[in-house]
C-alpha cells in the first residue's frame, strides 16, 4: 500500500517549517514550541504538531535547526496555516536566529 493511503495518514497539505536558534536558547525554544503545538492542537482537533532538530550543530555558528511539522487528517489550509504561523511569530521571536522557512507539500496521487 502507498505511503499516501496507509491508514491513519493524513491527507492533503501539510507544513514543514524550519529555523535557527543559538545554542543557549535551545532549551526554551523547545519549550515553548511544544507549548505552542499543544495550545494549536486543542484549539484545532485533528491537528497534529510533531518538532525535530538537526542531529549536529551549524560548524560556522552553532546554532541548532528546528523543525517543526504540522498535518491535519483535511490537510492545512491556507487559513489554518496563517494562524499557526500568527501564533508561532508571537511566541518564538526572542529566540529566533534568522527567519522561519515554511515549506508545503501535499501526498501524491
Amino acid at each position: 500500500m502507498p505511503p499516501d493511503t496507509a491508514p491513519g495518514a493524513p491527507g492533503g497539505r501539510q507544513l514543514f517549517v524550519y529555523y535557527r536558534v543559538a545554542a543557549p536558547d535551545l532549551d526554551a525554544c523547545v519549550r515553548t514550541v511544544r507549548t505552542l503545538q499543544a495550545g494549536l492542537a486543542q484549539s484545532h482537533p485533528g491537528l497534529r504538531g510533531t518538532l525535530l532538530q538537526r542531529p549536529e550543530a551549524d560548524p560556522a555558528t552553532g546554532q541548532r535547526t528546528l523543525m517543526e511539522i504540522y498535518e491535519s487528517p483535511g490537510g492545512i489550509d491556507a487559513a489554518l496555516q496563517e494562524r499557526i504561523a500568527q501564533a508561532a511569530d508571537a511566541l518564538l521571536a526572542p529566540w529566533l536566529a534568522g527567519p522561519r522557512h515554511v515549506e508545503v507539500f501535499e501526498a501524491c496521487a
